[in-house]
C-alpha cells in the first residue's frame, strides 16, 4: 500500500511551479489547461453554468477571465487529495 500524498507539500509545490511559469495571474490558454478544459469555449460554458471551482474575475482593460495562480494550485492539490481519499476507501484493509 502506498503512502497517502502530503497535500500541503503538493499544494506548495504546485504554487511554486505555477507562479514560476505564469506569475500571479492565470488567464487564456494557461487557465483553460490548468482547470482541465480542452478549449476556451468549454471553460466559458462551465463559467456560465457556475461549474468553475475557483473564483474567476476580469481585469480592467484586459480581455477575458482570470484566476489567481494560488487559487488554481490549491484547487489542484485539493483534487489530488480527494482522489487519494477515494483510493484509500476502495482498497482492501
Amino acid at each position: 500500500m502506498s503512502e497517502p500524498p502530503n497535500i500541503p507539500l503538493i499544494q506548495q509545490q504546485m504554487r511554486e511551479a505555477l507562479l514560476r511559469l505564469h506569475g500571479p495571474l492565470l488567464g487564456g490558454e494557461a487557465l483553460v489547461a490548468a482547470l482541465g478544459h480542452r478549449t476556451a469555449a468549454s471553460l466559458r460554458q462551465a463559467r456560465r453554468r457556475g461549474q468553475v471551482a475557483v473564483p474567476l474575475f476580469t481585469v480592467p482593460n484586459r480581455r477575458g477571465w482570470f484566476a489567481l495562480t494560488q487559487d488554481v494550485a490549491d484547487w489542484l492539490a485539493d483534487m489530488r487529495g480527494e482522489v487519494a481519499k477515494e483510493e484509500r476507501g476502495t482498497s482492501p484493509p
